[in-house]
Protein backbone atom coordinates (compact mmCIF):
# COMPACT_ATOMS: atom_id res chain seq x y z
CA UNK A 1 0.00 0.00 0.00
CA UNK A 2 1.21 3.50 -0.83
CA UNK A 3 1.86 5.70 2.20
CA UNK A 4 0.41 9.21 2.49
CA UNK A 5 2.63 11.61 4.42
CA UNK A 6 1.77 15.18 5.36
CA UNK A 7 4.69 17.49 6.13
CA UNK A 8 3.74 20.65 7.99
CA UNK A 9 6.18 23.35 9.06
CA UNK A 10 4.99 25.14 12.18
CA UNK A 11 5.95 27.71 14.76
CA UNK A 12 5.92 26.38 18.33
CA UNK A 13 2.48 27.92 18.83
CA UNK A 14 1.10 26.08 15.79
CA UNK A 15 1.05 28.76 13.08
CA UNK A 16 1.57 27.23 9.66
CA UNK A 17 2.88 30.54 8.32
CA UNK A 18 3.42 34.11 9.37
CA UNK A 19 2.52 37.36 7.68
CA UNK A 20 6.19 38.41 7.65
CA UNK A 21 7.95 35.04 7.80
CA UNK A 22 10.32 33.94 5.04
CA UNK A 23 10.43 30.41 3.63
CA UNK A 24 11.20 27.86 6.35
CA UNK A 25 10.71 30.72 8.82
CA UNK A 26 14.30 31.62 7.98
CA UNK A 27 15.74 28.40 9.44
CA UNK A 28 18.09 27.07 6.77
CA UNK A 29 20.93 25.49 8.74
CA UNK A 30 23.14 22.89 7.04
CA UNK A 31 21.52 19.86 8.74
CA UNK A 32 18.03 21.12 7.95
CA UNK A 33 18.85 21.80 4.31
CA UNK A 34 20.58 18.39 3.97
CA UNK A 35 17.52 16.69 5.51
CA UNK A 36 15.23 18.51 3.04
CA UNK A 37 17.46 17.49 0.11
CA UNK A 38 17.46 13.86 1.30
CA UNK A 39 13.65 13.89 1.59
CA UNK A 40 13.18 15.44 -1.85
CA UNK A 41 15.52 12.84 -3.38
CA UNK A 42 13.19 10.02 -2.28
CA UNK A 43 10.57 9.07 -4.86
CA UNK A 44 7.25 10.69 -4.02
CA UNK A 45 4.19 12.22 -5.58
CA UNK A 46 2.93 15.64 -4.57
CA UNK A 47 -0.54 16.47 -3.31
CA UNK A 48 -1.14 20.19 -2.75
CA UNK A 49 -3.94 22.70 -2.76
CA UNK A 50 -4.29 25.74 -4.96
CA UNK A 51 -3.15 28.18 -2.22
CA UNK A 52 0.04 26.20 -1.69
CA UNK A 53 0.61 26.01 -5.45
CA UNK A 54 0.17 29.79 -5.67
CA UNK A 55 2.58 30.37 -2.78
CA UNK A 56 5.21 28.03 -4.21
CA UNK A 57 4.79 29.48 -7.70
CA UNK A 58 5.44 32.90 -6.22
CA UNK A 59 8.91 32.00 -4.91
CA UNK A 60 11.29 34.68 -6.20
CA UNK A 61 13.42 33.58 -9.14
CA UNK A 62 16.61 34.05 -7.09
CA UNK A 63 15.46 31.13 -4.88
CA UNK A 64 14.39 28.83 -7.72
CA UNK A 65 17.33 26.42 -7.51
CA UNK A 66 17.63 22.89 -8.92
CA UNK A 67 15.56 21.45 -6.04
CA UNK A 68 12.81 23.99 -6.71
CA UNK A 69 12.76 23.17 -10.44
CA UNK A 70 12.69 19.44 -9.63
CA UNK A 71 9.71 20.03 -7.31
CA UNK A 72 7.75 21.77 -10.07
CA UNK A 73 8.20 18.73 -12.33
CA UNK A 74 7.40 16.13 -9.66
CA UNK A 75 4.32 14.04 -10.50
CA UNK A 76 1.19 14.52 -8.46
CA UNK A 77 -1.98 16.52 -8.04
CA UNK A 78 -3.25 19.96 -7.16
CA UNK A 79 -6.74 20.19 -5.65
CA UNK A 80 -8.77 23.08 -7.02
CA UNK A 81 -12.29 23.76 -8.17
CA UNK A 82 -11.16 26.80 -10.20
CA UNK A 83 -7.94 25.85 -12.00
CA UNK A 84 -8.01 24.48 -15.53
CA UNK A 85 -4.33 23.52 -15.44
CA UNK A 86 -1.67 23.59 -12.77
CA UNK A 87 1.12 25.41 -14.58
CA UNK A 88 3.58 22.81 -13.28
CA UNK A 89 4.19 20.02 -15.80
CA UNK A 90 3.94 17.19 -13.26
CA UNK A 91 0.65 18.15 -11.61
CA UNK A 92 -2.85 17.05 -12.58
CA UNK A 93 -5.78 19.15 -11.37
CA UNK A 94 -8.33 17.32 -9.21
CA UNK A 95 -11.65 18.75 -8.09
CA UNK A 96 -13.78 18.18 -5.03
CA UNK A 97 -13.78 14.39 -5.49
CA UNK A 98 -10.01 14.22 -4.97
CA UNK A 99 -10.31 11.85 -1.99
CA UNK A 100 -11.61 9.09 -4.30
CA UNK A 101 -8.55 9.48 -6.54
CA UNK A 102 -6.18 9.49 -3.57
CA UNK A 103 -7.92 6.47 -2.03
CA UNK A 104 -7.43 4.54 -5.28
CA UNK A 105 -3.79 5.65 -5.57
CA UNK A 106 -3.15 4.68 -1.93
CA UNK A 107 -4.27 1.12 -2.70
CA UNK A 108 -1.38 0.77 -5.19
CA UNK A 109 2.32 0.20 -4.68
CA UNK A 110 3.64 3.48 -6.08
CA UNK A 111 5.88 6.12 -4.51
CA UNK A 112 4.53 7.77 -1.37
CA UNK A 113 2.10 10.64 -1.68
CA UNK A 114 3.39 13.69 0.17
CA UNK A 115 1.56 16.88 1.00
CA UNK A 116 3.40 20.13 1.68
CA UNK A 117 1.37 22.64 3.62
CA UNK A 118 -2.17 22.48 2.21
CA UNK A 119 -3.84 22.45 5.61
CA UNK A 120 -7.35 21.85 4.30
CA UNK A 121 -6.17 18.77 2.40
CA UNK A 122 -4.38 17.40 5.48
CA UNK A 123 -7.54 17.87 7.56
CA UNK A 124 -9.63 16.08 4.91
CA UNK A 125 -7.14 13.21 4.63
CA UNK A 126 -7.17 12.79 8.39
CA UNK A 127 -10.98 12.90 8.58
CA UNK A 128 -11.18 10.26 5.79
CA UNK A 129 -8.65 8.00 7.58
CA UNK A 130 -6.28 8.26 4.61
CA UNK A 131 -3.33 9.89 6.37
CA UNK A 132 -0.55 7.45 7.28
CA UNK A 133 1.99 9.83 8.77
CA UNK A 134 1.92 13.39 10.06
CA UNK A 135 5.38 14.97 10.04
CA UNK A 136 5.46 18.15 12.11
CA UNK A 137 8.51 20.36 11.62
CA UNK A 138 8.71 22.84 14.49
CA UNK A 139 10.81 25.99 14.20
CA UNK A 140 11.84 27.67 17.46
CA UNK A 141 9.67 30.77 17.34
CA UNK A 142 6.16 31.84 18.26
CA UNK A 143 3.99 34.10 16.12
CA UNK A 144 1.19 35.39 18.39
CA UNK A 145 0.89 38.64 16.43
CA UNK A 146 1.85 37.74 12.85
CA UNK A 147 0.99 34.03 12.72
CA UNK A 148 -1.80 32.92 10.41
CA UNK A 149 -3.39 29.58 9.57
CA UNK A 150 -3.28 27.82 12.94
CA UNK A 151 -2.74 24.25 11.80
CA UNK A 152 -4.77 22.39 14.41
CA UNK A 153 -7.86 24.63 14.22
CA UNK A 154 -10.82 22.74 12.81
CA UNK A 155 -9.27 19.29 13.19
CA UNK A 156 -11.12 16.50 14.97
CA UNK A 157 -9.85 15.22 18.32
CA UNK A 158 -7.26 12.63 17.38
CA UNK A 159 -4.63 10.53 19.11
CA UNK A 160 -1.20 9.96 17.50
CA UNK A 161 1.73 7.65 18.12
CA UNK A 162 5.24 9.06 17.89
CA UNK A 163 7.24 7.02 15.35
CA UNK A 164 10.43 9.06 14.96
CA UNK A 165 12.01 12.33 15.99
CA UNK A 166 15.14 14.36 15.29
CA UNK A 167 16.65 17.73 16.05
CA UNK A 168 18.30 19.57 13.17
CA UNK A 169 20.95 22.24 13.67
CA UNK A 170 20.20 22.20 17.40
CA UNK A 171 16.91 24.08 16.88
CA UNK A 172 14.43 22.61 14.36
CA UNK A 173 12.47 19.63 15.77
CA UNK A 174 10.99 17.03 13.40
CA UNK A 175 8.32 14.73 14.83
CA UNK A 176 6.84 11.85 12.81
CA UNK A 177 3.45 10.66 14.08
CA UNK A 178 1.01 7.99 12.96
CA UNK A 179 -2.72 8.49 13.56
CA UNK A 180 -3.75 6.22 16.43
CA UNK A 181 -7.52 6.50 16.71
CA UNK A 182 -9.68 8.50 19.04
CA UNK A 183 -8.27 10.01 22.24
CA UNK A 184 -8.49 7.91 25.40
CA UNK A 185 -11.25 10.09 26.85
CA UNK A 186 -13.53 9.78 23.80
Amino acid sequence: MTEIVSEIMLSIDGAARGEKSPAYYGYTGPEFMAWLAQKSAQPNRTLIGRKTLDALSGVPEAYQDDDYRKMTKNPGWVVSSTLGSAGWPGLIVLGSGFLDTIRAERAGQDAEIRTMGSLSIVRQLLAANLLDRLRLIYCPLILPQSGVEPFFKGMPDQKFKLEDHRILDGEVVVLDYRPDGAPHYA
